[in-house]
């Protein structure tokens, strides 16, 4: 008994992390979040800060809008059916985001922005996202995000400030990196005269 007991508790555990697998992550994270980034994507600081500063400004202009970056077929567990489909796929989560979340949500995908807007005419935002390139990479899909965001929220009289991300986190720890060997090299150099000055006065 008791070691059936064990068995369907492992079991049980296991359970959890496969159901998430197999979830929609979008559609957990942005109950919550603002932007959904996807999950096995390397994105420098400075593009993830880019993005989220611009869509909290949109959003604190009054310019309600969340953003899911689709990159991989992996960032739509089992709508993996929409893939290529982003727009059938931002129906699809705004739907699921429903119950908390009621308002303008950007999809984007390599094969083009999906928008969705509590089932409201969304030609107008369709007109304007077709006028931003979208990108390829996770990174290239990130940018082409911001601009989008940019674009939606001046098509509705919303200006947004510029957002400077000080050259991103990457930039000032390649600094950091690269200061650090200079600091080190001239210890070794320095420390070499010492040496040598000292066994010339002996």
């Amino acid at each position: 008994m008791r070691r059936t007991l064990l068995v369907s508790a492992a079991a049980a555990l296991l359970a959890v992390p496969l159901a998430r697998a197999n979830g929609d992550p979008a559609s957990d994270v942005l109950l919550t979040q603002k932007v959904y980034f996807p999950l096995d994507a390397t994105l420098s600081d400075s593009d993830r800060e880019a993005l989220l500063k611009t869509v909290e400004a949109a959003n604190a202009r009054g310019y309600k809008i969340r953003v899911a970056l689709i990159p991989f077929t992996s960032d739509l567990g089992t709508a993996v059916s929409l893939w290529k489909h982003p727009q059938d796929y931002s129906k699809f989560l705004g739907s699921e985001l429903a119950f908390v979340y009621r308002n303008r949500l950007l999809i984007v995908q390599p094969s083009g922005f999906g928008f969705y807007n509590r089932n409201k005419p969304v030609a107008k935002e369709q007109h304007v996202l077709a006028k931003v390139p979208v990108g390829k990479t996770p990174t290239e899909l990130t940018q082409s995000a911001t601009a989008a965001v940019r674009a939606l929220a001046a098509s509705e009289g919303v200006t947004l400030p510029e957002i400077s991300t000080e050259g991103g986190h990457d930039w000032r720890d390649r600094a950091i990196i690269a200061v650090g060997g200079l600091l080190i090299v001239v210890a070794i150099v320095l420390a070499g005269r010492w040496l040598r000055a000292r066994g010339a006065s002996r």
